[in-house]
This record gives C-alpha cells, sequence and structure tokens, in this order.
C-alpha cells in the first residue's frame, strides 16, 4: 500500500497513475469521494467542497480513537463532522481490500499504524510547479503563482488540522522524492523499485 502526499503541481497526481498501472494496483486520488458519498449517503457535491480542507482536530481525535461518539447514533453531528468521518472510513475500507496507491487526503496519517505501507511524499521546485500549472490550467504566471500559494497553505492546514504531525516535513514520510531532479518517469521508477523492495522483504 502507497499513500502520496503532494506539494500542488509537483506532478503527484500523475506519478501516482504511472505508478498504479506498473505495478498494477488500484488507483484512488477523487474517486475515493465517490465511495465515501456511497458508504455514508452523503453528496458527493459536499464531499467536494469539503475535500482537503481544514475542520479543526477532527479528523485527528477520529483517528486516535476519541471521536467514536459522534460516529454511533449521535444525530449532532456536524455535516463537517460527517464529512471528516467519511473520508476517514473510505480510506481504510479501501485500504483493507489490498494493494493500492491512495493520494492526499492525509491517508498517510490515518493509516500510519498499517505495517505494509510506503509513505511517499512528492515536491519539486517553484519553477517548475509553476510551468506545470500554467500549462495544465491555461494560467498566466500570476494566476499560477495565487493557485500554488492558496493550495500549499489550504493543504498544509488540512493537514495541520487533522493530525498530529506536518504535512511535507521529510521525518513523516518514508520516502521523499523531488521531481525537479529525476523527473516523472525516473521517479515513478525510483519509488516501484523501493515498493517492491519491501514487499519481497
Amino acid at each position: 500500500m502507497i499513500t502520496i502526499g503532494r506539494e500542488f503541481g509537483s506532478g503527484g497526481r500523475e506519478i501516482g497513475k504511472r505508478l498504479a498501472n506498473a505495478l498494477n494496483i488500484t488507483y484512488y486520488d477523487k474517486e475515493l469521494l465517490g465511495i465515501a458519498a456511497k458508504e455514508s449517503g452523503l453528496s458527493t457535491e459536499f464531499l467536494e467542497s469539503y475535500d482537503e480542507k481544514s475542520n479543526g482536530s477532527f479528523l485527528y481525535s477520529l483517528v486516535m480513537g476519541q471521536a467514536n461518539m459522534f460516529y454511533n447514533g449521535n444525530t449532532n453531528n456536524s455535516v463537517e463532522q460527517l464529512a471528516s468521518i467519511a473520508q476517514r472510513e473510505a480510506v481504510m475500507n479501501v485500504a483493507e481490500k489490498g494493494s493500492c496507491i491512495i493520494v492526499g487526503r492525509c491517508a498517510d496519517y490515518i493509516l500510519k499504524d498499517e505495517e505494509n505501507i510506503l509513505r511517499v511524499f512528492i515536491c519539486a521546485n517553484y519553477e517548475d510547479r509553476l510551468e506545470r500549472i500554467k500549462a495544465r490550467d491555461k494560467v498566466n504566471d500570476k494566476e499560477a503563482q495565487e493557485k500554488i500559494k492558496r493550495m500549499d497553505k489550504a493543504r498544509k492546514a488540512y493537514y495541520s488540522c487533522h493530525a498530529d504531525t506536518e504535512w511535507g516535513v521529510a521525518k513523516n514520510y518514508d520516502l521523499c522524492m523531488n521531481v525537479s531532479k529525476l523527473g516523472i518517469e525516473k521517479t515513478v521508477a525510483q519509488i516501484q523499485s523501493v515498493a517492491e523492495q519491501l514487499m519481497n522483504k
């Protein structure tokens, strides 16, 4: 099982998809929202509006086993709390089904106690991220800069509120890769090599 955290514009999603194809395992990113919606009864639209946005320390309390009272039969849940529960349950449920790659959603933290997990963080040089966003989203320099600033800030805040570790800090991951050094293809190959070595231990 591989989790991928990533800086906005670093290519983490593309790396995740290529890695899933190379290892012949299932890839989850936005797909988790559909699973969470189906399992929880919440709308996909609502979960999308909440996706990777901060909400206090509720997910942290869930992971630490301190929030069962919010889940079992309590009708006083806020919709934000229900969204946290739904996403966490979706991450845990797909992980139980077998080998997979999960991008974002604090999956590395939610699954931190799993034995067979490789927690990866993807980063890239700022200029490379800027060019990727400009090309992908058809925006100018200023718009791309604003997107990077906004999305990185949102992901960091989401992680800080939902975990007791810090987003993007090397010691909180098993493998950190700077895509600017190797490029997408070689980065995928390196992660695949590490994953296969771990599987064959």
